[in-house]
């Protein structure tokens, strides 16, 4: 174990307590089995580094995301050759990915290279169809997200097109505020205000949906060197928030994950490993708001630590 000041521990022990009662309730939540695997080596607990790791890899099969759970694998066998459960789950998915190569192939068509595979980021040829050569890639599109987050809420319900029209165009007539106090009306917290829907309700469905887990921010030792990774405007207009750095990787909450755009950005701008959790509009702005010393009730004192030097 490197290291680590008094400090640093008790973050560090924090941030298990945390994310063990994540992974005890969503035990296929891979990210956070990743930063739980990552807290406990850096506090020297070996065993249960592997038994998480080995949770990291399962998963990654559970959620169809073979490649990443043979990585897993394999690096756990760099450091434990012999495991046997490992080398057993890297053998059944050995033989997994093979067949599926073989049945995803055509007739007379040369056996697939390593980077030639289908990708979940290709459903034509996931689906055994190839794509025309001459393609050319095409940029990724982005669905507004305000209107992404409408739709889920109509489709459960929670919502109807015309209840929902004068939020709309109140928040259309609400331009960014980037002076002292840089607070936007932001879609998630306009609904809660005005009573159309639930919180409760609203965060159900944001986690649902978007298949991410939520965080509590509000009883989260938020540090502030996270916090400041992406510009104050780009947070509050966004409504996210950096929380947490560990190792190379960065712990973002957003109050609307349909923003796809939104997390695209943010995730260029940060030489980290992104991983995205959902908490409320409230919550993701009281954090800004402390990190950055705008609340007179809390003033800038947000935990600090050391982090890692951007690449």
């Amino acid at each position: 174990m490197a290291s680590l000041s008094d400090e640093e521990v008790q973050q560090l022990l924090r941030t298990v307590e945390m994310f063990e009662a994540i992974t005890e309730s969503q035990p296929d939540d891979y990210q956070s089995w990743e930063i739980l695997k990552e807290a406990y080596s850096k506090l020297g607990r070996r065993d249960e580094s592997l038994a998480a790791s080995k949770k990291l890899a399962k998963s990654h099969v559970h959620l169809g995301q073979i490649s990443q759970a043979i990585l897993e694998y394999e690096g756990i066998l760099q450091e434990y050759p012999n495991d046997a459960e490992v080398l057993q789950g890297l053998k059944e998915l050995e033989a997994k990915t093979s067949q599926l190569a073989a049945n995803r192939q055509p007739s007379g068509a040369p056996s697939l290279r390593e980077d030639s595979k289908p990708t979940p980021l290709a459903p034509a040829l996931a689906a055994g169809t190839a794509a025309p050569p001459s393609s050319p890639p095409r940029p990724p599109t982005h669905e507004d997200g305000n209107k992404a987050l409408i739709d889920a809420l109509i489709a459960e319900k929670l919502l109807t097109p015309q209840s929902v029209e004068p939020v709309m165009k109140r928040l259309a007539a609400n331009p960014v505020n980037s002076g002292e106090n840089p607070t936007p009306a932001v879609l998630p917290q306009m609904l809660i205000d005005d009573q159309l829907v639930k919180l409760d309700d609203l965060l159900t469905v944001l986690v649902d949906r978007s298949a991410l887990p939520y965080i509590p921010l509000s009883t989260y030792d938020v540090d502030r060197d996270a916090v400041c990774l992406l510009p104050r405007e780009i947070c509050f207009e966004k409504c996210l928030v950096p929380f947490d750095l560990i190792s190379r990787s960065v712990l973002i909450a957003t109050s609307n994950p349909f923003d796809t755009a939104a997390r695209s950005q943010a995730e260029v701008m940060l030489a980290y490993n992104v991983f995205w959790y959902v908490a409320s509009a409230e919550e993701v702005q009281a954090a800004l708001r402390r990190a950055h010393g705008l609340d007179s009730k809390h003033p800038a004192g947000a935990r600090t630590s050391s982090s890692p030097t951007k690449s």
